[in-house]
């Protein structure tokens, strides 16, 4: 982008051209009309000199339009983009016990469907806080909350399961998650709650914790992750092969969805990696980080340029009038 910051101070060329009218009249010899100049008639009966003293005689005038240029203060613009963002505070909490390997989400089991799903999720936020919590028989946070999307992604995708003591503690998530929560200051607080199983284990239950995230404000997004009736578990027997157990799929669904009303958030069930993928969608949908773009522009004078230009012609003009056009051949 280009401008002149003073544009009215470009008015002055009109005196300019004025100026230049009466010094080419002058030049020529005549008062009126705009005849050929009589220089150019009889231009190759002249020395060097003679068109030396020709150019010189509008050199002052050159000089007084690059002022004039420079005074108009000529500037180039670029435009930038401030985002100014307010963020959301999410904590992940996702279930790493022993029915999380089952294979009812094939060609891979329910956890590494869910990481890969949470991956692209936190790939999404951009612009928010986000922790992760990894729960089984206790909960352990992996990740406080962060905007370091590299570490945190790592974290996740290093998570493996039968790392943590096994069970399924969803108080004991949900209290953790609160607690990394409680002291944000993000007009907006989550808990993503990812399980396969029921509440067993854990000191705190899922309603007393879920009851201290609504006193707080802070929603519940819960997500029962299995398909209905049986799902196949590797496991190996007393010979170290590996065979498939069939076991009954248990969502407490009564209780999650209880949780997740009590604070504002909603349940949903997925059956399949196309479902889970969908609820974080919806979820991603239902919590968005408010983003106000500003548009400004930075502008750079680029009148330094005239000046300088403006006094080459100027010392030109004083060189050959008073030095080189005064030397005698």
């Amino acid at each position: 982008m280009f401008r002149f910051k003073y544009p009215y101070v470009l008015l002055l060329l009109l005196f300019a051209i004025y100026l230049a009218y009466v010094l080419f009249k002058r030049l020529n010899g005549k008062e009126t009309g705009l005849n050929y100049p009589a220089f150019l008639v009889d231009a190759f009966a002249k020395n060097y000199k003679h068109y030396l003293y020709m150019i010189s005689y509008f050199l002052p005038l050159i000089a007084l339009l690059l002022m004039i240029l420079a005074l108009a203060r000529p500037q180039i613009g670029k435009g930038y983009e401030k985002q100014e963002t307010m963020g959301i505070d999410i904590m992940l909490c996702l279930d790493t016990s022993s029915s999380m390997k089952a294979l009812d989400f094939k060609p891979k089991n329910r956890f590494e469907v869910a990481k890969k799903t949470t991956l692209d999720f936190v790939e999404k936020r951009k612009y928010d806080r986000i922790g992760f919590v990894a729960f089984a028989g206790y909960a352990i946070t992996k990740c406080p909350l962060t905007t370091d999307k590299r570490m945190l992604e790592k974290i996740i995708k290093d998570t493996k399961l039968d790392s943590i003591e096994d069970g399924t503690a969803i108080g004991m998530a949900i209290a953790t998650a609160v607690n990394r929560l409680r002291k944000s200051k993000a007009k907006s607080k989550v808990i993503i709650l990812l399980t396969d199983g029921m509440n067993n284990r854990g000191i705190i239950d899922p309603l007393s914790a879920a009851k201290l995230a609504k006193e707080l404000g802070i929603k519940i997004y819960s997500i029962g992750i299995g398909t209905n009736g049986f799902a196949e578990i590797p496991q190996k027997n007393a010979f170290g092969i590996e065979t498939y157990v069939k076991v009954p799929v248990e969502i407490d669904e009564a209780l999650l969805t209880r949780v997740s009303r009590m604070t504002g958030g909603e349940y949903f069930r997925a059956t399949d990696s196309k479902k889970l993928q969908t609820i974080y969608s919806i979820i991603d949908s239902l919590e968005k980080t408010k983003i106000e773009v500003k548009k400004y522009t930075v502008w750079k004078d680029e009148y330094f340029d005239l000046l300088f230009s403006a006094l080459v012609v100027l010392l030109l003009y004083i060189f050959l009038n008073n030095i080189f056009l005064r030397v005698k051949e």
